[in-house]
This record gives structure tokens, sequence and C-alpha cells, in this order.
């Protein structure tokens, strides 16, 4: 059985090993290919914010670069991403939203037109079991600006959770279900301007 192994074609051999790593659902190259090709995402989450209290809501996720959390009664809560920017619009109806760059936030990594995991150097550890994988990035070049962990299930890997960690090492976790892949999203849904405005007709 040795010897006619070692008969076998070198290139064969090559595609047998290939075969074998695109079989394991969890290799940081599949999970790289997943998040490339995530375009849109629609889910319910609960949110356990720094404090322990807990909110929740529905989220929109459109890549690259928009987001947009709306959270339940009695928060109401509105967050938008897009255009570079994350606003925050108070609940109480405030024409203008707090707003911050989106690019000082971890979470903008996976947000962007190319996600490479393999050779961005984003990717501060990786842990791999039978039920899951759990992916932690950080810009290499503002580490002090914190990390994201991504949580990934399933025989088809896709993103169940998300834990954002700030600088000053608070941690907000966000678990998705319900989720949904759209093929189309309205743009008008992440537009900032358009929500400031339509807050400012109310007025």
């Amino acid at each position: 059985m040795v010897k006619i192994f070692l008969k076998l074609p070198l290139f064969v051999i090559f595609l047998t090993a290939s075969s074998i790593l695109k079989a394991d659902p969890y290799s940081l190259a599949n999970i790289s290919q997943y998040l490339q090709n995530l375009k849109i995402l629609k889910a319910d989450f609960a949110q356990t914010n720094p404090d322990d209290t807990i909110s929740s809501g529905t989220i929109l996720i459109k890549r690259p670069g928009r987001m947009r959390f709306e959270y339940n009664k009695p928060d109401k809560t509105l967050v938008l991403v897009s255009a570079g920017a994350l606003a925050i619009f108070d609940p109480k109806g405030n024409e203008e939203p707090i707003t911050y760059p989106i690019k000082n936030n971890p979470i903008s990594l996976i947000l962007k037109v190319e996600v490479d995991l393999l050779n961005s150097g984003i990717v501060a550890n990786y842990k791999v079991s039978a039920e899951k994988a759990v992916l932690t990035i950080r810009d290499p070049k503002k580490p002090q600006l914190g990390s994201v962990d991504l949580v990934f299930v399933g025989t088809k890997p896709g993103l169940e959770k998300f834990i954002i960690k700030n600088e000053n090492g608070s941690s907000t976790s966000i678990s998705l279900k319900d989720i949904k892949y759209p093929e189309k999203l309205n743009e008008t849904l992440f537009s900032i301007a358009l929500e400031t405005s339509k807050r400012q007709r109310k007025d």
C-alpha cells in the first residue's frame, strides 16, 4: 500500500491535501471568504452593554461601509454607519446625531471593501473548536483602538456574535438570531443626512 501511494503523481498528492484544507469549514481561508462574500445581512440582535444591561433590535449590514442598528422600545436609539461616520440618533428625537469617525471603531475592519484575514495583519487571535470559531481582529497600526471578537458557528460557518472591545477595557456583546441574507437593501436606510432631515421636518 505504501508503494502504491509513493507512485502517485505529485500533483495528486497536492490536490488531495488542498481538498482536505478546503473541507475544514473553520479554516481561516474559509472564514476570510465568508466575510469577503458577505454583502448584505439582516438579523435580530440582543446586545449586552458594558453595565450588563440588555438591549435588543434589528441590525442591517451592507458591505462595504454601512450598518444600521435600530433598537426596540423603550430604547428606540438609532445607530447608522455610512460615509465613513458612525452616527447615534437620540431616542428623544434630537435633530443632530452624535457622530464619530468609524475608522476609530474596530468594527470598521469587517466593513472594508477587501477583507483579507490571511495577508492584512488584522488577525490578533484565532481559536477553533468542533462547534465554533472565535476570531479576534484589530488594526495593527492602531491597536490602542480596541478589537472585535467574531464568533462563527454552523457547518457552513456564519457570523453568530461579535464582541466589540474598546480601548478602555469595556466590551459590548451583540448576538444575532434569525439571520437572513437579502439580495437588496434600500440605500436610504443607511443615510445619516436623510435621517437628520427627516427629524428636522418633524419639528
